[in-house]
């Protein structure tokens, strides 16, 4: 994946103008090197609230701090030098952007590079120490006159410096211009070292041009990293120098054929550049956490964020992203420049919010469960449907190393026929935990109790093995927790369509809390699924793989924000590239909904004392618990 990026001053020099012809350009990041006419690391205060502020209204990331670090004459001052990195230092937090664009400094007319080998290396490496203290990451450009001007130096720098916070940035124009082929000779020797492109061509004749019409050898740069799978930042610098009115190298209108010309060989070589720019709704600790996981996705892009309350995280993720953020949600969804929102309001309110936002035109990924009825869930996917815009549910257990190789598993007869699956999640939620939030415990809003919130990623899991629910038997109490209306406990014995039986088991009431855990069992074996790992794979005739790794990550047993975001970031992914590839998600609304009704076929059991079939028919009733029946007589 390239994240497309530019120098906006190639375009004008005013930053408000490079922001909106490169929005015009459905560019989402901007390299930020000269704004009004002032370099990056000699804006004042003023200009840098009202450029952080310009980025913020036109939802756009700053791809590098395109800073003058190291061109200056490697006898100058050091002190000097390194003033400015303090500064370009300061600028990278300023505006959230760890990378900084550097240099390996001119010599002295008549002097060889080696002759300063050592004092360009020393600078580096002191250099690239801080940016590991700091948090940033140097990213060094070839060019001509300076120590880093061939691929041989590059690498020896990158090699010399040995720092993960000092990486390569790969300019073939400025390997034309010293008379060398870039990628022919170049490339493979830095190719581990590379994490950023610049895109500019160039002719030996000197002239410049759109990717792919000179001698820098794109479409053979684009194929070998689509074959390495390469995600980063590929910055426009075309300059083409034909800005008339403007000033720059390029101006608007040629800046716009350079890009359309990297996106035509990326489109040839099957390198994706196109982003989906996104709001996320619902700012409690699972909107932050969709935050999160966007930085790690490179398919999606972050604009804005919105809560009706005023949350901690709204101005987090306002400050830590510079993004918009809105304390009411129809700001955001009616954004002309947004795509697509993710929810991460309460349950109860999923469907209003996703339906406001199809009538809007946008794509819509929901948290778990898709909505608390079924009612709501199918009035959700038909708004969707009806817009022609795509519903994703978050289920991103389903990714997990250990989910996959059990459905893998069961899918390819390895089990023989299901004849018993188990589903347990035997949590820990303190009564805090239901404090928390008003919304916690209701089912107005939260749906359910142990099961409709904690349980309902096993239960899809579950059922994606297992296959469809033919019944449902059960039982369900609050015996641990006050002031809530939902169950703390439930159990249910399941009868699948297939013949196999089943149970689900899940509490928040089982201290200090259980690693969740799916057994599956069938005519020819058994595995068992423990958090996100395989801990049991017993099958006849099938020989046991010596490696006995288990791959780990965090359980939310006992603390509901001890999860990591693999998953998330996963389904994030499939869910952007559903959009550019006008696919459904792995994960649809019909999907979401599977485990919904059996979750309410489990409520509906447990409020009658009856077995229940599925399909369910007519409106489902709120399940009442054990102890909510005592108090009400």
């Amino acid at each position: 994946m390239l994240k497309l990026s530019g120098f906006g001053d190639e375009i004008a020099e005013n930053f408000e103008t490079q922001l909106r012809e490169m929005r015009k350009m459905n560019l989402n990041y901007i390299a930020l090197r000269n704004l009004w006419g002032v370099n990056i690391l000699n804006l004042n205060p003023r200009q840098k609230k009202k450029a952080k502020d310009l980025l913020r209204k036109y939802g756009m990331g700053v791809s590098e701090i395109g800073s003058p670090l190291g061109k200056v004459l490697i006898t100058s001052s050091w002190k000097k030098e390194w003033a400015r990195y303090m500064k370009a230092v300061e600028m990278a937090k300023y505006f959230s952007c760890p990378r900084i664009r550097i240099f390996s400094f001119y010599f002295p007319k008549g002097h060889a590079p080696e002759q300063h080998r050592a004092t360009v290396i020393k600078r580096l490496k002191e250099m690239a120490d801080f940016a590991e203290q700091e948090g940033v990451m140097l990213l060094h450009e070839n060019e001509s006159n300076i120590y880093g001007d061939t691929g041989l130096r590059c690498k020896d720098l990158a090699e010399a410096v040995n720092s993960p916070n000092f990486k390569l940035i790969f300019d073939p124009a400025n390997y034309v211009t010293d008379g060398s082929k870039p990628f022919s000779q170049w490339f493979d020797m830095q190719k581990d070292q590379i994490v950023h492109l610049h895109i500019k061509d160039r002719r030996f004749d000197g002239t410049f041009t759109p990717a792919g019409q000179g001698d820098g050898e794109f479409p053979e740069l684009i194929r070998e990293l689509v074959k390495r799978g390469f995600s980063g930042f590929a910055t426009m610098e075309p300059h083409l120098a034909r800005g008339g009115q403007f000033s720059g190298f390029s101006g608007p209108e040629p800046f716009a054929e350079a890009v359309k010309a990297i996106r035509q060989v990326c489109d040839q070589e099957g390198m994706p550049t196109r982003q989906i720019r996104i709001g996320v709704v619902g700012m409690g600790f699972i909107g932050k956490f969709h935050c999160d996981a966007m930085k790690d996705a490179p398919e999606a892009h972050l604009v804005a964020v919105a809560d009706v309350k005023k949350v901690p995280n709204l101005r987090k993720a306002q400050d830590e992203f510079n993004v918009m953020a809105y304390n009411k949600v129809e700001p955001l969804i009616k954004r002309s420049d947004i795509d697509a929102i993710t929810l991460g309001v309460p349950s109860g309110l999923h469907g209003e919010i996703a339906i406001k936002a199809a009538e809007a035109g946008k794509h819509v990924l929901t948290e778990k469960p898709i909505e608390v009825t079924l009612q709501k869930a199918d009035a959700m996917i038909e708004a969707c449907r009806k817009n022609k815009v795509k519903l994703g549910v978050i289920s991103q257990r389903r990714w997990d190393a250990g989910m996959k190789e059990l459905k893998q598993a069961v899918d390819d007869g390895f089990l023989g026929d299901l004849v018993l699956g188990d589903a347990y999640v035997k949590w820990y939620r303190t009564q805090q935990y239901y404090d928390s939030g008003a919304w916690r415990g209701t089912w107005e809003l939260d749906g359910g109790g142990a099961l409709m919130n904690q349980g309902v990623h096993t239960v899809d899991c579950f059922q994606w093995v297992m296959g469809p629910v033919k019944s449902v038997t059960a039982q369900t109490a609050r015996l641990a927790h006050e002031r809530i209306e939902v169950e703390d406990v439930a159990q249910a014995l399941i009868q699948f369509k297939n013949g196999a039986m089943g149970t689900i088991i899940a509490s928040t009431a089982v201290y200090p809390g259980m690693d969740e855990r799916l057994e599956i069992s069938g005519t020819k074996g058994t595995m068992v699924m423990t958090k996100s790992s395989i801990t049991t794979r017993e099958i006849i005739g099938e020989k046991k793989k010596e490696d006995g790794a288990i791959i780990e990550r965090g359980s939310g047993a006992a603390d509901p924000q001890a999860i990591t975001n693999e998953g998330h970031v996963a389904q994030i992914r499939d869910f952007c590239q559903a959009i550019v590839e006008n696919r459904e998600p792995m994960i649809n609304g019909e999907e979401g909904r599977r485990p919904l009704e059996i979750i309410l076929a489990v409520y509906e059991s447990a409020r009658t004392g009856k077995t229940v079939k599925l399909p369910l028919g007519g409106k489902t009733r709120k399940s009442t618990t054990k102890k909510a029946r005592r108090k009400k007589s």
